[in-house]
């Protein structure tokens, strides 16, 4: 009797592919898709992907190219197709799911800033199973009374225990969200999610100098400061930006520029944080003191000739940064190379139209500076490698491939993992497509 308690309580059904094939038909063959051959066809990729087990790879360009055949060419930046597509596929599963498919116990959904699809079970699915759980049968006639009592109190118990369960293992759905926090997910952030505190993500602050093109040249005294360009400069800049003559180029120092791929990754990160109920601000490294690093959890990204407080962090870490010297490129430095590591990780520029840039990130999940307070460092070698860890990061089965890692590393380990990954990402026209782990360090 109580092993069949629990398994009916702790065993819960996992969602096969079959079912989610089934469910996906279902959708595709509803009023609200069936009049749309894109959306049908997107829907239909992203869960392919995701069934086969490479959600990691799902993101705009990929769907951009793919589904929406727009080419190696294609530039997110410049065409939001895939966003506004998105946007559209949500409001039409959400349109599904209050209509036809309310009833359906399984539902597919896409959640907001990620293009990688969820499968959950609605909540009365647990009902259910609890449901199925036979009470003790009495012995005899003189036993009824004291029979029903016990398997009252043994369902109360095997509710208890199943709560416990999940609480423990962190299967819980945010109030807000409804969405189920996977296990590889759960394993790396739970720690975060545990602190009580507010996760702070840090962009690098780098001092730029912005050139823009004004049609009609600015007078000298013009607010801000602005400095016109060299005259053969503005013709290299009219034949690279494809700009016709007239007007001037004119830079602009900046201490608060940040870059696109550092961007993207705090809306991927935030949206991550927010599902796991972790509230997030954000602040600049400009404005970063050591006691924000002591008393805030802190998210810190970019390279560190963009953000100061990157190398006093990593100063004794197995993997560590350096800045461009001369004509050294800037790297990640591997201060004790293993068997078929190498020393430095730099960037490969133009490795080819169909291979692209290959590009890498540095992820350094480190203790934090006192109890209960986190550190996370996702450092790019450029700003769109920075958007690849976070990526990363933010992706179960990624995270699931740097847990098998990590625990053959460290087969013992209890407790938070700490620990620094190096990622390697392929760059197609300044956005990440894919990316694998090249090394890894349990510290």
């Amino acid at each position: 009797m109580s092993n069949r308690l629990q398994h009916a309580t702790i065993e819960l059904p996992e969602i096969s592919p079959s079912e989610i094939e089934a469910e996906l038909q279902c959708v595709l063959r509803s009023s609200s898709f069936e009049r749309s051959d894109k959306l049908q066809a997107f829907l239909r990729f992203i869960c392919e992907l995701t069934m086969r087990g490479e959600g990691s790879r799902i993101n705009e360009y990929l769907i951009g190219s793919e589904v929406f055949r727009r080419g190696v060419g294609y530039s997110p930046s410049e065409d939001s197709v895939v966003r506004r597509q998105a946007h559209t596929l949500r409001q039409k599963l959400h349109e599904y799911y209050a209509g036809n498919g309310s009833t359906h116990s399984l539902r597919i959904e896409l959640p907001v800033g990620r293009y990688v699809p969820t499968f959950r079970r609605m909540k009365e699915d647990v009902a259910e199973v609890l449901e199925e759980v036979e009470p003790i049968p009495p012995v005899g006639a003189a036993l009824d009374r004291s029979a029903f009592r016990w398997a009252g109190m043994v369902m109360v118990g095997v509710a208890l225990l199943a709560g416990g369960y999940f609480w423990g293992r962190g299967s819980w759905l945010p109030a807000a969200r409804g969405f189920a926090i996977e296990s590889a997910t759960r394993e790396i952030w739970g720690p975060w999610m545990d602190t009580g505190r507010s996760a702070v993500i840090c962009f690098s602050t780098p001092m730029t100098a912005i050139i823009k093109h004004f049609e009609q040249l600015i007078p000298p005294d013009t607010q801000p400061k602005r400095f016109r360009a060299h005259p053969a400069d503005e013709e290299i800049y009219r034949q690279s930006f494809q700009i016709p003559s007239g007007g001037g180029f004119y830079f602009t120092p900046a201490v608060n520029q940040t870059k696109v791929g550092e961007a993207v990754a705090g809306v991927r990160l935030s949206a991550l944080l927010t599902r796991l109920g972790v509230p997030v601000r954000t602040t600049q490294s400009r404005f970063v003191s050591w006691e924000d690093l002591r008393s805030e959890s802190m998210i810190l990204l970019g390279h560190d000739e963009d953000n100061k407080w990157l190398d006093p962090l990593l100063d004794k870490a197995p993997f560590r940064l350096s800045r461009s010297v001369g004509k050294r490129q800037r790297a990640i430095i591997n201060v004790n190379p293993r068997p078929g590591e190498v020393a430095e990780y730099t960037i490969n520029y133009g490795a080819g139209e169909r291979e692209g840039d290959q590009e890498f990130a540095l992820i350094s999940m480190l203790p934090g500076m006192i109890h209960g307070q986190r550190l996370l460092l996702v450092s790019g070698l450029n700003a769109q490698a920075t958007q690849a860890g976070t990526e990363f990061l933010a992706a179960e089965q990624s995270l699931a491939q740097l847990l098998v890692r990590m625990r053959q590393e460290d087969p013992k380990h209890q407790g938070p993992w700490h620990f620094q990954a190096v990622l390697k990402a392929e760059v197609h026209d300044k956005i990440p497509t894919k990316s694998w782990l090249v090394a890894v360090r349990v510290l």
